[in-house]
């Protein structure tokens, strides 16, 4: 969805010497990543041939030291890359990371088939089950040493914070009200699932997992019937990564199923259960309603173009609703 969209922050255009000394090696390629919105991230060659990504952390200064923490304690037990330097405190803050094989999943996605599509899938949901196993005392925002430092706002009161200002004046006024009779309709039921503490992505998309295919053993579900089956090889940009509800990673994941073969949806869920996760009844509603709050926050920054399509989704939601 947000591939074709403007950039939010300009991308910072580095000379050789910069980049030599932000890697602290010589670097013998670089070549601008610029899927992102919001940051400035290079793929450089380090002397060797050693491949690395410089991080500049444009949008939120205080993402750098937030980020590093997490990438540490996800450290062995989820692709995620090592950290191999970083200064919180430059102008701006920046990583360096390890450059992570495979492809990003929306890439893979445009080409794949149906069947692979729900392989794929499921696979994304078990990898999201051993994030949500990390369990915090309290929703909320992190700080640099991965502890609340700001409590979550309920979801009515951040719905309807999101809605006040630019984002109304985008959606009109018969709209606008829509979300609000949707709010009041539905915080008494969302409210309990909203306080939920578990460590979540915040923005597990495709375009921020890379997978790839690796052989297939002989003992390994010969009723797939195929040579090779799929793996996750890396999970990144955690700058959002909070203490907060499991939905908030399913309503980022499925925004775009529509466009996905039939059942993406439900081969996502149903590998998340099977691998241990839980979810409650009516999980799919309730995201729905979860993603309400994350297409208003977006039609705050979106570009004219963008919001045009958000705008037909929030009033897609507030129908369903």
């Amino acid at each position: 969805m947000e591939r074709s969209w403007e950039r939010a922050y300009p991308f910072i255009e580095l000379g050789a010497e910069e980049l030599d000394r932000l890697a602290g090696a010589h670097v013998t390629a670089a070549r601008p990543l610029t899927s992102g919105l919001r940051n400035t991230n290079y793929r450089l060659e380090l002397s060797g041939g050693v491949p690395v990504v410089l991080r500049l952390y444009v949008a939120d200064p205080h993402a750098c030291a937030r980020e590093a923490a997490l990438l540490a304690a996800m450290a062995g037990r989820l692709p995620v890359p090592r950290l191999l330097r970083a200064d919180a405190a430059a102008t701006p803050p920046f990583a360096l990371l390890e450059w992570l094989a495979g492809r990003p999943l929306d890439e893979v996605l445009a080409e794949a088939d149906a069947a692979t599509a729900l392989e794929l899938a499921a696979v994304c949901g078990r990898a999201l089950v051993r994030i949500h196993e990390t369990r915090f005392p309290e929703a909320g925002f992190l700080g640099p040493d991965m502890r609340v430092v700001r409590p979550m706002p309920a979801w009515a009161t951040a719905v309807l914070a999101a809605l006040a200002g630019r984002a109304e004046q985008r959606l009109g006024p018969g709209l606008s009200a829509a979300v609000r009779r949707t709010v009041d309709v539905n915080a008494g039921l969302l409210e309990p699932v909203w306080s939920e503490a578990v460590l979540v992505h915040a923005d597990y998309k495709p375009p921020n997992l890379l997978v790839r295919t690796v052989s297939r053993e002989p003992s390994d579900r010969p009723e797939d019937g195929g040579p090779a089956r799929w793996q996750m090889t890396g999970i990144l940009d955690w700058e959002f990564a909070c203490a907060g509800c499991k939905l908030i990673d399913f309503a980022t994941f499925l925004r775009d199923e529509g466009s996905r073969p039939p059942g993406f949806g439900d081969a996502f869920g149903a590998a998340y259960f099977a691998a241990g996760g839980t979810l409650p009844a009516e999980w799919r509603r309730l995201t729905l309603l979860v993603d309400l709050l994350n297409l208003l926050q977006m039609l705050i920054w979106a570009d004219d173009g963008a919001a045009v399509g958000l705008r037909e989704r929030v009033a897609a939601t507030v129908e369903a609703r």
